[in-house]
């Protein structure tokens, strides 16, 4: 009798090993989602990817506008309200109008805010629309942009919300303060200086060329990416 009794005494106890066994892989597993790629994002239909690094990818559509995601390194106390400002004040400083601001969702969840700009390039009469959507976590600052001819922005506009649905952003630590973090406020650009009576306008060393596909290229000082030709 005691025999049988030892006998049977491991099992119950293996069984509470193995569900703190499949708790802990379960639990690396959400971990490794956050640390692993910092984004993942199929190309939409109607987009081809031109493009493929591990912190950035960039697509085309059939009518040349661009999709781009691009990633950044974060730094401590860079939150979504900060780098939102940042952007936006710095692509204001470039001759961006932003026209909306509202708050979107990642497909995993994670808050960001989507910003959509008119743009016009000094001496150019073609004008320009650029979307861009940040999401901020613990490591990194992902931007998804969307850019082209103003005359195509109400068929891409309505897809932005859609497409920001089916990507997946990574870089939250567990009791984050970052991911999840509050919106940024109303923000604004300043109002487009007034055209000059007298020659031709020229860009500006700043100003980045017109373009319909997004960035290649980053401000170094404020890491804002922007269409590019």
């Amino acid at each position: 009798m005691i025999m049988r009794a030892s006998s049977r005494l491991p099992r119950p106890r293996r069984a509470r090993l193995t569900a703190v066994t499949w708790a802990a892989v379960a639990l690396a597993g959400l971990m490794g989602l956050g640390a692993c790629a910092p984004f993942k994002l199929e190309p939409p239909p109607g987009f081809a990817e031109v493009q493929d690094y591990e912190r950035n990818t960039r697509m085309k559509a059939g009518d040349n506008v661009g999709l781009s995601v691009r990633v950044f390194d974060n730094v401590r106390g860079g939150t979504l309200a900060y780098w939102a400002e940042d952007l936006v004040t710095k692509l204001g400083a470039r001759g961006y109008q932003l026209t909306a601001q509202k708050l979107v969702k990642s497909k995993n969840g994670e808050p960001g805010t989507r910003f959509d700009f008119d743009y016009q390039a000094p001496g150019e009469d073609i004008k320009k629309f650029y979307s861009a959507v940040l999401f901020v976590t613990d490591r990194y600052r992902i931007v998804l942009q969307v850019a082209g001819d103003a005359e195509h922005n109400g068929r891409y506009l309505s897809r932005i919300d859609g497409i920001v649905a089916e990507l997946k952003v990574g870089g939250c630590k567990l009791g984050s303060k970052i991911c999840g973090g509050a919106q940024p406020p109303p923000l604004k650009t300043p109002p487009p200086p007034a055209p000059e009576s007298d020659g031709e306008d020229t860009p500006s060393e700043d100003s980045p060329p017109p373009d319909n596909a997004p960035a290649d290229a980053v401000s170094q000082d404020a890491n804002v990416a922007a269409p590019q030709g």
